[in-house]
């Protein structure tokens, strides 16, 4: 394992460079909102910043976030040899606000691929590929209720958007989406299910139905900390029983902070996958996560 995080060197630095860039926006847009022209607001304190940890760990959040997970990915199984695969997701959030308290949220997902092994089968060696993967959509229609309950649901799709076989599935896929959650002051308990279902696409690739489940579990602690987890639990319903699961739990800290007068969430979380896929299939992960909060655009 330790060479595996030797490896995660020139990942990081990318990362660092492209969270920089985005956070420069963020600033950037921040700044020129009307309410930062010619208005002198206080310094953010702590109890701001344990609001938006609250807010951002909302499914129907009305914050605006550019959301990005770096996941080190190790996978394993009957074929041989653990690989690392390294991927990217900039997850940005962009929610509207209905009548009568309702909310309409937008989430797209952008994956891009530092690293991603494959098994060559002429050669029978791994071989490893880089670029974009399959751009999501997910479309949430919710609100908050009195309770601390929120519900919400709405569609899901996944474009064929990947430039490489290894990075994608090839096929045009859509389905349902829903999400329920318990929000306190002190915790925060939820899931998003999702499942998606091939109607198009590439006549050579195998037609898809796949379900994931996003369980996420915080408790909030004073001074925007958060301890807990969001592993993602899949299932793949075109395979066998033995290669069909991967259930995965995790435990990881965020800490949200200001760069200025910009909420900025940081944290790290490891997974490890109690029920994986026997041929191939993800064992742990090691994932870094950076959401910056932007001005509302509309």
């Amino acid at each position: 394992m330790v060479s595996h995080l030797r490896g995660m060197g020139r990942e990081c630095v990318l990362m660092f460079f492209l969270l920089a860039f985005l956070t420069g926006l963020a600033q950037a847009a921040d700044t020129s909102s009307p309410s930062a022209a010619g208005t002198t607001k206080p310094p953010p304190t702590k109890a701001d910043a344990e609001e938006v940890s609250r807010k951002l760990s909302d499914p129907l959040s009305s914050l605006w976030s550019l959301a990005t997970d770096l996941n080190f990915q190790y996978y394993s199984g009957n074929i041989k040899d653990r690989q690392l695969q390294v991927l990217w997701d900039f997850k940005p959030a962009m929610p509207l606000t209905l009548a009568d308290g309702w909310m309409w949220i937008n989430r797209p997902v952008f994956p891009v691929y530092f690293k991603q092994p494959y098994l060559d089968m002429h050669t029978g060696r791994w071989e490893k590929t880089s670029g974009l993967g399959d751009i999501q959509y997910l479309g949430l229609l919710g609100k908050h209720l009195p309770s601390g309950w929120v519900f919400a649901g709405g569609p899901t799709a996944i474009f064929p958007t990947a430039n490489h076989d290894e990075t994608g599935q090839g096929k045009w896929q859509a389905g349902p989406a829903a999400v329920a959650a318990y929000l306190q002051k002190g915790y925060i308990l939820g899931g998003l299910a999702q499942h998606w279902w091939s109607f198009a696409g590439q006549d050579d690739r195998s037609s898809t139905s796949t379900t994931a489940l996003q369980v996420f579990y915080y408790l909030n602690l004073p001074g925007g900390w958060q301890v807990g987890g969001s592993p993602v639990i899949t299932a793949d319903w075109m395979k066998g029983q033995d290669n069909r699961f991967n259930v995965p739990i995790g435990l990881g800290v965020t800490k949200t902070l200001f760069l200025g007068r910009l909420p900025v969430k940081v944290g790290v979380e490891f997974q490890y996958s109690v029920v994986d896929e026997d041929l191939y299939g993800r064992e742990y992960n090691i994932k870094f996560v950076v959401t910056p909060v932007i001005f509302r655009l509309f």
